[in-house]
């Protein structure tokens, strides 16, 4: 006990990532090799969706747990897929609350800093498995999944398309295609996507002058209609800490 105390004095509070370096991330096209560090689970909380469903599903191309592009591999052809969001019954976690999650997807992992919402394949690893190689169940990483956060104090106010977002107005930022790196860490342009889609971040001021940021990886087949409508049920709690730097 007295070496894992001395670990974690010298390794400090975590911090939470900023927007800058989540989109840092999307716009160089979320590389196999890259993982996403910086936000620890909270004692690995994981809580359950419930199947009521709430009130609109809209029929989109692409399919909500579909896996994003991975390095090497070609773009999933585009589908028609009904993405539906559901209301979400579980405990309410720290730092925020949801009101509603797609359908088959659960809060895999949250803290006061972030929250990461993964479709249901991200449940239940089996001993063998071995997260850095199957990235889908590290909570740590966001590819394939949707991030929430607090932009960080020192970065400037987002740009982007204005969007209706439940009663308000937020702005959503479409990350472009980027490069990805290839097994011996080489930038190499990121194969094209079939559906156009390379993530985005949708941004919400709150009251108070902070902005919530709703991170959705690219090719996962959710509408602009839908990211507003998942991004207007997140709640930011008095316990959320927004990071800096």
């Amino acid at each position: 006990m007295e070496l894992k105390d001395a670990f974690s004095e010298v390794a400090g509070r975590p911090v939470a990532p900023t927007m800058q370096q989540v989109d840092a991330d999307l716009d160089r096209g979320r590389g196999a090799l890259r993982k996403r560090r910086g936000v620890q689970a909270a004692g690995g909380s994981i809580f359950a969706v419930a199947a009521a469903v709430a009130a609109f599903a809209v029929a989109t191309s692409g399919t909500a747990t579909s896996p994003g592009n991975v390095e090497g591999q070609a773009p999933p052809a585009a589908t028609a897929q009904t993405i539906k969001l559901v209301a979400y019954k579980g405990d309410q976690p720290k730092g925020f609350t949801v009101d509603t999650v797609p359908d088959g997807w659960f809060v895999q992992s949250v803290n006061e800093s972030s929250l990461v919402i993964a479709p249901n394949k991200a449940k239940n690893p089996g001993p063998d498995v071995d997260p850095s190689k199957s990235p889908i169940y590290d909570p740590n990483d966001f590819r394939d999944k949707i991030a929430v956060m607090l932009q960080s104090k020192d970065e400037k106010p987002p740009k982007g398309e204005k969007i209706k977002v439940g009663d308000g107005e937020g702005i959503l930022r479409q990350s472009p295609r980027g490069d990805v790196s290839d097994d011996k860490g080489r930038p190499t342009p990121e194969p094209a996507r079939a559906d156009g889609d390379y993530g985005s971040t949708l941004f919400v001021k709150q009251p108070n002058g902070i902005w919530l940021a709703v991170q959705f990886w690219g090719g996962l087949g959710f509408s602009n209609q839908q990211k507003a409508e998942l991004a207007a049920g997140v709640h930011v709690e008095k316990d959320a800490v927004q990071g800096v730097g």
